[in-house]
């Protein structure tokens, strides 16, 4: 019904996504606390770079484990440009730090995808670890392992973001873009091209798709929001250190795909969603937190194999079959009875 109001599958997106940003933006309105504010910023960071690594990992089937690195860049460019070396205004460090790291995420990736499989993780895992060492001894841009302190907020005229409720704004508004973009890339021949080499990329070369081509394409639009994720996360914390880039970012992002559901969009947002809420029930449980979540990860593997948004797919869809089941029997019944 609601579908059939929308003239487009670009309007159901828009309106998709939007729901997604403004339940946020609700959360603001309804969330009083700080604490519960400043998560909420960070699930909707999260999302801004997991959304598009969905498409590097669920639809090409790519599983980098190098992302934690690109957050950093972005993270410290922004620093860099607005506090340690330069005064820069945030609105224009942002962008710069959405380019540079492209560049490098480009760069890399005539190397990266030499490697397949495993290999491939392992080399985006080297180099996760290779941005966390230069983050830790370049200390004219980066601070070295003190870091860099005094990352301002963004501020529009006079009206600055200064508290977190202000700041869950901006993020809202990126969880959205990046949700958008995300979907139209995948909706098209860009979405094709990811499924054919997820399936078979040496037939999807022969049959004449510039491979390559697309999985740099990926590559680099995964990383560039994962750089803008880190921008936003250096402006959050307003101090920054290496201790926060560290190859544990990198798996997290891969966590929150497999467990919300690879090969999807709306997945990694779930993923985002009960992994910030799981480690708030289980924060005070010790040594047993990480065991708890490689659990579930086997589980999920086990049991749920399109993750727990496929879960919840298939629970509607065994519903509306139920529902559907129900009715066609009291028709029956009502036949029977005429």
């Amino acid at each position: 019904m609601i579908e059939s109001l929308l003239p487009t599958r670009s309007a159901r997106a828009i309106v998709g996504w939007s729901i997604v940003a403004a339940i946020l933006v609700l959360l603001w309105v309804l969330v009083d606390n700080n604490y519960y504010l400043r998560l909420l910023i960070s699930a909707g960071i999260a999302m801004i770079g997991v959304i598009p690594f969905g498409l590097l990992m669920g639809h090409m089937g790519y599983m980098a484990m190098g992302q934690g690195g690109f957050i950093g860049v972005g993270a410290y460019v922004v620093g860099c440009l607005t506090v340690q070396r330069f005064e820069i205004d945030i609105w224009a460090a942002l962008p710069i730090a959405i380019m540079v790291v492209g560049a490098l995420a480009y760069a890399f990736s005539f190397a990266l995808f030499r490697l397949r499989g495993y290999h491939f993780s392992i080399g985006t895992l080297a180099l996760g670890q290779l941005l966390y060492l230069a983050f830790d001894s370049w200390e004219w841009a980066t601070g070295g392992p003190h870091g860099t302190s005094g990352i301002p907020r963004p501020a529009i005229g006079e009206f600055v973001f200064a508290t977190n409720s202000r700041f869950l704004i901006i993020v809202s508004v990126f969880v959205f873009l990046a949700g958008f973009t995300s979907w139209w890339l995948a909706r098209g021949h860009v979405g094709r091209a990811l499924n054919a080499i997820r399936q078979d990329e040496d037939l999807a070369g022969a049959r004449g798709l510039d491979v390559l081509r697309y999985k740099q394409l990926i590559f680099t639009f995964a990383a560039v929001w994962a750089g803008l994720a880190g921008g936003l996360y250096g402006s959050m914390q307003i101090s920054i250190d290496p201790s926060s880039f560290t190859i544990w970012g990198s798996f997290q992002y891969v966590i929150y795909v497999i467990i919300g559901g690879a090969g999807t969009l709306l997945g990694p947002v779930i993923g985002v969603i009960f992994i910030t809420v799981l480690d708030q029930l289980i924060a005070d449980v010790g040594v047993w937190n990480q065991m708890i979540l490689g659990a579930l990860i086997v589980i999920t593997v086990l049991f749920f194999r399109g993750g727990l948004w496929g879960g919840i797919r298939m629970l509607w869809a065994l519903a509306l079959k139920n529902r559907s089941a129900d009715r066609s029997a009291v028709s029956t019944q009502a036949g029977a009875a005429e």
